[in-house]
């Protein structure tokens, strides 16, 4: 074997061995924590999402083309359970909103930096939510109360399309239990 053919082949060795360790990367290390805030409404409605009773029949709100209208329920309280991991609180995208709507449940600690515990699929008008799943790994919480907000992303509900304009409902109070 002459010496190019041995050069070739450590080459060709060492581009194999750096596709391998990149699959293998891929495959187990990655981090695949959801995306959160998605330019196009989540495939899959919120599996905790219940329809509102009352008030069902009421009319849309008005829209101008190409604009949007929500209206929303909510109380500003969040119960946290650890052991179940879930979030305890009440979101209601009314019948009249004529925009689909993503909600974010945010912790703010003392230095300000914000990080989303829980987010729900798409709440059609209509719908409620009175409870989400904790985004596994999204933050190390103990028992305890903490400030928080509602980050609310709107979307087009026949394309799907993020709105440019979204809601932060701020000072909402998040308790943490076992």
């Amino acid at each position: 074997m002459s010496k190019k053919s041995k050069i070739l082949i450590v080459i060709l060795l060492l581009i194999t061995a750096a596709a391998v360790g990149v699959t293998i990367w891929t495959l187990f290390f990655r981090d695949t924590a959801p995306e959160l805030a998605p330019d196009y409404a989540p495939q899959e409605a919120e599996e905790y999402a219940e329809a509102v009773s009352e008030g069902a029949s009421e009319e849309k709100m008005e829209a101008a083309e190409g604009g949007g209208a929500v209206s929303m329920i909510y109380q500003k309280n969040v119960q946290i359970s650890l052991s179940e991991n879930l979030a305890s609180l009440l979101f209601q995208n009314p019948s009249k909103s004529v925009n689909d709507i993503v909600l974010q449940i945010v912790i703010v600690d003392a230095e300000g930096e914000e990080t989303v515990i829980a987010q729900s699929g798409t709440l059609h008008p209509g719908y409620k939510v009175e409870q989400l799943a904790l985004i596994e790994g999204a933050a190390k919480l103990s028992e305890g109360t903490y400030t928080g907000k509602y980050i609310v992303l709107y979307y087009d509900p026949d394309t799907a399309e993020k709105a440019v304009l979204n809601g932060s409902i701020e000072g909402i109070e998040i308790t943490v239990t076992e």
